[in-house]
């Protein structure tokens, strides 16, 4: 777990210096409306930081329940979750900051699907396991592609094509570690891609994204899709041309829209470019490493296919969340795990960490 205390110092360095402007545009509406006496620039670093010491006293509480009782509430948590989905249909639906997929409790907002893709993995497996030798490999094959649709096309619908796709990738690990069979592996991937190409013409938002994506040009006003991303590449390629340092760099200051969260890579770059990278990379390889190695060990099949499959949707999540920062994919909202400012985000990946290391550390 020392990776994972490092990503915690990454992290509270990170929000402390990006969320500067963030917070006090928040905290300056709030002086407005009576809510505050006077603007803060650390209002999003402090807030952060109460919840994750909340959050320590649940994840010690977490560590106690026995491994063996968070598998059998896997229906409960499903029922849950999926409830949480279904409150996306209602008034309490928001859209913050570009993303739709946000409730309004009055606690704050979370992201539903956050808490939703702990049971994806869980369910997945159970039926991957249960059906891999009830069904020849065809009706395997296409029993595999209706359920992934089944449960993650509710994401088309919220709209939210990145989760759809974090969903996807994973459960595409998953199928290939628990059933090698490279042709249908393959199958897989063409038949999600022209699933993908079907979507996109049935639903505008994904089309627009991959039209921003591919001809940026034809944002004609500049403010649009494209300009998040090109501030982002100006934040991560242009360090050596501003030549800032820790706490004192530009695009920050209102140019990168949500600095603190989505974008908090591009932000980070900007400030101490490649030596933040390396390392910041070289803890999620370590993290990676570290129950990768670990989980062949573990004898109980279903457990340690969740490990795989939580460990995957760790990482999947990290490189798509970077891949946007640096445009090699389209414009999503993912955080960036264990450093993004977002309560829901936190909490989760902290739980699949515990869930992970419960798993290896079984006797």
């Amino acid at each position: 777990m020392l990776v994972w205390c490092f990503l915690l110092i990454f992290w509270l360095f990170a929000i402390y210096s990006v969320s500067i402007f963030e917070s006090f545009d928040l905290t300056l509406d709030f002086v407005e409306k009576w809510l505050r006496e006077e603007p803060s620039n650390y209002y999003y670093f402090f807030e952060q930081l109460l919840k994750f010491l909340v959050w320590l006293v649940l994840a010690w509480i977490a560590w106690l329940v026995p491994l063996s009782v968070i598998k059998r509430w896997k229906y409960i948590v499903f029922v849950w979750t999926f409830i949480l989905l279904l409150l996306l249909f209602t008034p309490l639906w928001i859209t913050l900051n570009g993303s739709s997929a946000w409730l309004d409790v009055p606690w704050g907002t979370i992201q539903p699907w956050e808490f939703f893709k702990i049971w994806f993995v869980m369910f997945l497996w159970a039926w991957l396991l249960r059906k891999r030798d009830a069904f020849d490999d065809m009706w395997f094959f296409l029993w595999f592609i209706i359920i992934t649709w089944l449960i993650s096309g509710i994401f088309l619908l919220i709209p939210d094509l990145w989760t759809l796709f974090v969903l996807w990738v994973v459960a595409l690990i998953m199928f290939w570690y628990a059933w090698w069979k490279p042709k249908y592996i393959f199958a897989t991937i063409v038949l999600w891609l022209l699933l993908l190409s079907i979507a996109a013409t049935q639903f505008s938002y994904i089309g627009n994204r991959l039209t921003y994506f591919l001809s940026p040009e034809t944002d004609t006003t500049w403010r649009g899709i494209w300009w998040q991303t090109r501030q982002s590449l100006i934040a991560v390629w242009w360090w050596w041309r501003i030549g800032k340092w820790y706490g004192k760099w530009l695009q920050k200051f209102g140019y990168i829209p949500e600095a603190q969260s989505d974008f908090i890579f591009a932000a980070l770059s900007e400030e101490i470019w490649f030596i933040w990278n390396s390392i910041l990379l070289t803890l999620y390889f370590l993290l990676a490493y570290y129950f990768l190695q670990a989980l062949p060990k573990v004898k109980d099949e279903y457990e340690r296919m969740i490990g795989v499959g939580l460990i995957s949707m760790i990482i999947v999540q990290v490189f798509i969340n970077i891949g946007v920062n640096i445009k090699i994919l389209p414009l999503t909202w993912l955080t960036l795990p264990f450093v993004s400012h977002g309560w829901s985000a936190l909490i989760v990946n902290m739980v699949e960490l515990i869930i992970l290391q419960k798993i290896i550390s079984q006797k």
